[in-house]
């Protein structure tokens, strides 16, 4: 392999792989059910929720979270909202269900899944990618 190629080479890894916030990233919304009276949550709040910290709304009714498996969203949600790796909180996850620690959260495979479960359960929180919100569901802004 010539110079020039492996130069070029080197640079499209470095721009995948390299690259702090990469391209490819999803950007990660939180979502509720219409009835659900929050329009905001702070970052530590999502957290303990998703870690089974917080399992009820302030109004007393238990909290339903919903997992996107669609592993780019995992890995970004996991990454932005958790600051953790999909690893890490996976084996956090078992770990909860093996010692009776938690109730662990239901896991859908994709966007619409997790919609069509929150729009369905009113106590509901999930995470979906920013372009797939829709009317069946309302933004949970992270302040």
């Amino acid at each position: 392999m010539g110079k020039p190629l492996k130069t070029i080479m080197l640079l499209l890894l470095l721009m995948l792989y390299g690259a702090p916030g990469s391209c490819l990233a999803a950007e990660i919304i939180l979502v509720v059910n219409h009835d659900n009276p929050l329009t905001g949550i702070t970052w530590r709040a999502a957290e303990r929720i998703f870690l089974s910290k917080k399992t009820e709304w302030t109004q007393g009714e238990h909290i339903h979270v919903v997992v996107n498996n669609e592993p780019e969203v995992y890995a970004s949600f996991c990454r932005d909202i958790l600051k953790k790796t999909s690893l890490q909180y996976l084996l956090y996850r078992k770990k909860m269900l093996f010692n009776g620690s938690g109730i662990p959260p239901r896991v859908m495979n994709n966007d619409e899944e997790v919609k069509d479960f929150v729009a369905s359960a009113k106590d509901a929180i999930g995470f979906i990618r920013q372009e797939s919100l829709d009317s069946r569901v309302k933004l949970l802004v992270i302040r």
